[in-house]
């Protein structure tokens, strides 16, 4: 597998994976070298760029990559490793900047479609967010996680049916069924079709009682349609598997109070950030998606380096 290819590969899994354990923030992280590039020549930037890789640097690689570019605009390969090295070096904004470059010069890039869908979704621009996740990479978790991030798209603009039944086309692997239920039945539940967002959350939670969002999104369902004592016992359960988890001990305090509980979402479809932190919820049972490490040393020099 080629450098560009592999860093691709591990770029967009890392997107997709931690698109629902952290909120969507689109802030620049430092990324500049803290020594001066005013001498360098675009050929000097990309063996800089090559050395911070060998350094395990991603931030430092992508800004040298940056600065080549910028040197050799027109330079495809540059475009490309300065683009994946942002991504991986957490400069979403600049990565969307040079996302939507790549994507002028092809129109078929996964990863920068990605990029570009969830900075769509989190500026409401959710036709464009849906165009550019259905283009976005391919794969069991980057699948499911496009279909996840279309589906709230939808909701936020205002089609929760469209929204549910996007999800429930996705075919896939047998452990995307709780991820199905557990997302329809959040969208259906702020939406306010209770009946049917009951239906999905209780058979998630038949699916896996000890999942943490998932307890929590059935447990506050109960509380707001049966009762507060009745939610109780689902959140006790839970708290016997993993006791005094701080999320589940605040809903019991509440619980016990006879208060009940809101719905629970994943990514609010307007301001992009996360109602709660409750840990990952996209990706198969036994795989918690991490944050990839510096990028891999390049191999082939562009033309003129």
């Amino acid at each position: 597998m080629t450098f560009p290819s592999f860093v691709r590969t591990l770029a967009g899994a890392a997107l997709a994976g931690i698109i629902f354990i952290l909120p969507i923030e689109m802030s620049a992280q430092p990324g500049t070298p803290p020594r001066s590039m005013s001498g360098f020549t675009a050929a000097g930037s990309y063996l800089a760029a090559r050395h911070a890789g060998l350094e395990r640097d991603a931030i430092a690689a992508a800004g040298f990559y940056r600065d080549a570019l910028r040197r050799d605009p027109k330079n495809g390969e540059l475009l490309d490793r300065a683009f994946l090295s942002l991504l991986v070096g957490g400069d979403i904004d600049g990565a969307v900047q040079l996302a939507e470059r790549v994507v002028k010069a092809d129109k078929s890039d996964r990863v920068a479609r990605l990029v570009l869908g969830v900075s769509a979704l989190k500026h409401k621009k959710f036709p464009a967010a849906k165009r550019d996740l259905a283009q976005s990479v391919r794969g069991p978790i980057t699948d499911l996680t496009a279909t996840l991030l279309t589906g709230w798209g939808q909701f936020g603009a205002g089609d929760a049916k469209a929204a549910v039944a996007g999800i429930d086309k996705l075919q896939g692997p047998d452990w995307y069924a709780i991820f199905k239920d557990l997302h329809a039945g959040m969208i259906l539940d702020v939406a306010g079709q209770q009946k049917e967002a009951g239906v999905r959350l209780e058979q998630a939670y038949k699916l896996d009682s000890s999942a943490l969002r998932v307890v929590e999104s059935w447990g506050s369902w109960v509380s707001r349609n049966r009762s507060p004592a009745e939610a109780l016992a689902i959140f006790e359960a839970f708290d016997k598997q993993v006791p005094r988890h701080p999320l589940i001990t605040a809903a019991m305090e509440k619980l016990k109070k006879g208060e009940k509980l809101p719905p629970i979402k994943p990514v609010d479809p307007v301001t992009g950030e996360r109602e709660r932190s409750a840990g990952p919820i996209v990706g198969p049972p036994d795989v918690k998606p991490e944050v990839i490490g510096p990028l891999p040393p390049p191999e082939p020099r562009p033309a003129g380096a």
